[in-house]
């Protein structure tokens, strides 16, 4: 804005004054040299008023500026279920019942955190039995679905996890068991862990007195392919057929008992 002002000032202030002294050269009215600037002065005022009229006021800067708003709608947050279950392991007190007719299964135990409990076996990992306040009854298949549900959804004194591992079946018939799973092991925490897995349920299976062959498979695979992560691979116990024998677990377990160093 001031250099178009400047600008158009000094075109309107020469030809004031050529005109002033172009009249200055008439005979009448004679005028001086104070007049002649006086009328140039007032001249070029009156052109640049005029300028200044045509100019577009500005905005002020400090207008606020007036922006829309917009509002957006709102989601509920998503709870995201947590798979491992609670912190807290399962504690049995009921000294009344004895240890023959609770129901057992097996948990990972730490040298670093306590006393090794007797009983334990090294398989892949330490595994300890854990006797619970529940009664061996009848129906041994219901009673090996609990010990499997323990391991699975409420103690968690376990050295792996999963993605929606579940029972699917459990049938047993003249000292036969069957155990149907379904879902997949977590292995961030190293390869052994669906082997070790796999091993504290089969433990677990023949905890119970009155199995003396199984068949374990998770997702239609016989459970001891989850030991199958390259060398040098673990021990496994021997199957005939895709089937666990009581005298081969039995035998696993005394050779691999837990010695104190």
């Amino acid at each position: 804005m001031n250099i178009f002002g400047k600008t158009l000032l000094i075109p309107l202030f020469l030809a004031a004054v050529m005109l002033a002294f172009c009249s200055s050269g008439q005979s009448t009215p004679t005028m001086s040299q104070a007049e002649i600037m006086e009328t140039a002065v007032a001249t070029v005022s009156t052109a640049f008023a005029e300028t200044q009229k045509a100019i577009p006021t500005p905005i002020p800067t400090n207008t606020p500026l007036l922006l829309p708003t917009f509002s957006f709608p709102t989601t509920t947050p998503v709870s995201v279920p947590t798979v491992r279950p609670s912190s807290t392991p399962l504690a049995f007190t009921d000294p009344s019942i004895p240890l023959s007719e609770r129901i057992v299964y097996y948990y990972p135990v730490r040298p670093e955190q306590g006393p090794i409990p007797e009983g334990t076996v090294d398989a892949v990992h330490l595994f300890a039995p854990a006797y619970t306040d529940e009664t061996f009854t009848s129906d041994t298949a219901a009673d090996l679905r609990r010990a499997l549900e323990i391991i699975l959804h409420e103690d968690s004194r376990r050295v792996w996890d999963s993605d929606e591992l579940e029972i699917v079946e459990v049938t047993f018939r003249n000292g036969h068991a069957d155990v149907v799973l379904q879902g997949e092991y977590f292995v961030s925490l190293g390869d052994a862990q669906p082997c070790g897995a796999s091993m504290q349920m089969l433990l677990t299976v023949f905890a119970n007195p009155s199995v003396q062959t199984a068949s374990v498979t998770l997702n239609g695979d016989l459970i001891r392919t989850a030991c199958s992560y390259g060398p040098p691979s673990p021990p496994l116990i021997p199957t005939v057929n895709d089937v666990y024998a009581r005298a081969d677990v039995e035998t696993y377990m005394e050779e691999n008992a837990y010695v104190s160093p």
